[in-house]
């Protein structure tokens, strides 16, 4: 996956690689029952795991070119969310993931986002985009709509995670130039 130049605006959004200055937002954010449930993140996300998610993100960019991106209303504005795209097993295929503060939601900034890093993503060649959704976490999967992405018939992949069982769908949106 090509490295992308960020900053970057697109969609009526702010895009930008987090911060040190992002760790007491990335807290009020990241640390919900919510995302707990929903996401891999840490938790509780305290500043100390903010921190090392900051650093981490700036790793794996330079290490395979994903994308760990804050999200936001005007340049250099305190995050509203994040979205990450990352290189897939699969070629010429791209993952994607989101997450939108609970006090910024009802938006459509978690499809304007995915929508944002779709135009990077066929930008870099890729012709597929996938999402893995919980099938009982009903905003996202209207997110993915909202965004394109249909739901495909792959066979669900249980995942447990933080003592949740997850029922994982699999999503795609196929990408023309």
């Amino acid at each position: 996956m090509n490295i992308h130049e960020v900053p970057f605006s697109a969609h009526d959004l702010y895009f930008r690689e987090w911060q040190d200055t992002d760790i007491d937002e990335m807290v009020q954010l990241f640390d919900t029952e919510e995302m707990n449930r929903w996401t891999p993140l840490l938790s509780p996300f305290t500043p100390a795991v903010a921190a090392e998610y900051v650093s981490g993100a700036h790793g794996a960019r330079g290490r395979d070119g994903t994308l760990q991106l804050a999200v936001c209303a005007v340049p250099d504005g305190p995050a509203l969310g994040e979205v990450i795209m990352f290189p897939s097993s699969q070629p010429d295929t791209v993952e994607l993931a989101y997450a939108v503060g609970a006090a910024h939601r009802g938006q459509r900034i978690g499809a304007r986002a995915v929508a944002a890093v779709l135009d990077l993503a066929r930008q870099s060649g890729a012709r597929c985009a996938v999402l893995t959704i919980a099938s009982d976490n009903t905003a996202s999967q209207a997110t993915a709509s909202a965004a394109g992405f249909v739901k495909t018939d792959a066979a669900p992949r249980h995942r447990e995670r933080k003592g949740f069982v997850l029922r994982m769908e699999t999503w795609e949106q196929q990408l023309h130039p």
